[in-house]
């Protein structure tokens, strides 16, 4: 399985490189939060939907959403980079499963480059 983690990144064009010499990428973990203000933030912080675009560069088959709904850090509200994520996977005709967000304590089964279940919160051990 080939996995690639952007961590805390702007928008570049050095993506579309990264598909070129080492995708396609079966998994792909990328940020779609903490984003807000702009002016402030896009050097290093993607929004929603420049986080679907990294997803298109590297040639990811799945991606899952990260730096979102954890902490409250910047000026969004915690509900919107899903919510923009999902708004903007539909825009593009992309299958729903091609990018996901999970909530805490959820986990995403994938193998081959596809999802293989619906995310599902796992049981808390007592």
């Amino acid at each position: 399985m080939r996995f690639y983690f952007a961590g805390d990144t702007g928008y570049c064009p050095v993506f579309k490189e990264i598909g070129a010499r080492l995708g396609p990428i079966d998994l792909a973990a990328i940020p779609i939060g903490a984003y807000e203000p702009r002016w402030f933030m896009k050097p290093q912080h993607t929004n929603p939907e420049e986080g679907l675009q990294i997803a298109l560069d590297v040639r990811a088959a799945v991606s899952i959403g990260i730096h979102t709904a954890t902490w409250s850090l910047t000026d969004e509200p915690l509900d919107e980079p899903p919510a923009r994520l999902q708004a903007a996977v539909q825009e593009r005709g992309l299958p729903e499963s091609s990018f996901v967000t999970l909530q805490h304590g959820e986990m995403a089964v994938v193998r081959g480059g596809k999802l293989e279940n619906q995310p599902k919160t796992l049981p808390v051990p007592v």
